[in-house]
């Protein structure tokens, strides 16, 4: 069954996409604009063999709202704070034979808690809308960490705050500000089941530099909590009078980001989208490079403006290369396109990308319960198993979205 969205519709997805971009050209910029509002005209030119290609209905889960997301992120990333204060300053009342003079199992009276307050703002203003409210509580990060401590502690503030401008300059400076794309999981591309191979290839530019968005925003929002949730507190802590359990703290590091990662996955990259890249891969194809020896020399050329896809096993020529077309199913990738086999890869079935999650989910799963394992100190145990607990929710989305796509196309 085709799946086919309005032009208008395509046409919007499609500029946004384009303007999020910080990698193509601006002649390529030019094209795409070009092709979206020809799109409709040349998809008409002629039929081609990419109509053979039917695409399974899959059931769209239902996606919760941006909203409903940050609130349940911000709730993780206190827990997330308050377990690596409890981490570094746990009581020695609690881990050895030496008693503390605190009848707490955290010494309290060694916290910073302007630095914890300044760091629970910090978590509240990652999302795009409160970046003035992050650089106000930067500046007064500045200056506390000046006036009370020295100005090497401003560098602990400094490094992600150029690290954001930087990012947040080149997204500004490759489209307009009522142009750029939102990275979200209510606004999703679509596909359009288009004739043409040329405005196939077009589609999987757009596919691939939302994708290509959407993976930047998920590692660079996760590293900037990462920072603030582990190293920040870890920069202002006395290390004079507590006593720090390096490993420990790496361990929990190290769980804390694949954890951001996955939930972070979980909702920029849902089911719906996933089946966006795998209907266009699907239409791309791959190609296979040939010996240039052993082969007639009469070959066609490959034509970038041909709009009908090329067969099974076609060959072709192209940049003094041979290539030969997939056996399965046609093709409408370029030839020696790096960027296009790579889609074709990872989209061009429908369980390879989902399959990656959920093996990333498994790892994560055993590396923390290896974690308590070996250490099953109290701290230890709850620190990880918290993480855990608050790690089912991405588990479930993952192992729901790759049984559906099972039922579907197996």
């Amino acid at each position: 069954m085709h799946q086919r969205s309005s032009h208008s519709n395509m046409s919007t997805t499609y500029v946004s996409s384009r303007s999020s971009s910080s990698q193509p050209t601006d002649s390529t910029n030019a094209r795409l604009v070009a092709f979206c509002s020809t799109s409709s005209r040349s998809s008409s030119i002629s039929t081609s063999s990419t109509n053979d290609i039917e695409h399974l209905y899959v059931p769209r889960p239902s996606i919760e709202s941006d909203f409903l997301f940050e609130s349940c992120l911000i709730v993780f990333k206190m827990i997330s704070l308050f377990l690596q204060y409890l981490l570094i300053y746990k009581s020695e009342k609690w881990i050895g034979p030496y008693h503390s003079p605190s009848d707490s199992f955290m010494d309290w009276y060694r916290i910073d808690y302007c630095i914890v307050t300044i760091l629970v703002v910090f978590c509240i203003s990652f999302q795009e809308r409160f970046f003035p409210l992050r650089i106000l509580i930067n500046i007064i990060a500045f200056i506390y960490s000046y006036w009370f401590y020295s100005w090497k502690y401003v560098l602990a503030f400094t490094y992600p705050l150029v690290c954001s401008l930087l990012v947040y300059q080149d997204q500004n400076s490759k489209s307009n500000k009522s142009q750029q794309m939102s990275i979200s999981s209510n606004s999703l591309p679509a596909h359009w089941c288009s004739t043409n191979a040329y405005d196939l290839r077009y589609e999987t530019d757009c596919l691939r530099m939302d994708f290509n968005q959407r993976i930047r925003h998920i590692l660079f929002s996760s590293f900037l909590s990462f920072y603030y949730i582990c190293i920040v507190p870890l920069a202002f802590c006395d290390t004079q009078h507590i006593r720090l359990d390096i490993l420990l703290l790496l361990q929990y590091g190290f769980s804390l980001f694949l954890s951001l990662i996955m939930i972070y996955i979980s909702h920029y990259l849902p089911l719906e989208l996933l089946t966006v890249l795998h209907r266009n891969g699907k239409h791309l194809g791959l190609w296979q490079c040939l010996p240039t020896h052993n082969h007639p020399s009469m070959i066609p050329l490959w034509d970038e403006k041909n709009p009908t896809a090329y067969e099974a096993n076609s060959i072709v020529k192209h940049k003094r290369q041979i290539y030969r077309s997939s056996n399965s199913s046609s093709t409408v990738a370029e030839p020696g396109n790096m960027y296009h086999a790579r889609f074709a890869i990872l989209f061009g079935r429908p369980m390879i990308f989902p399959l990656i999650l959920c093996s990333l989910q498994i790892i994560l799963s055993i590396i923390q319960f290896t974690f308590i394992f070996l250490d099953p100190r109290w701290f230890v145990v709850v620190s990880q198993m918290i993480l855990f607990i608050m790690n089912t929710y991405t588990i479930r989305h993952t192992i729901r979205d790759t049984y559906l796509l099972y039922l579907v196309y197996y």
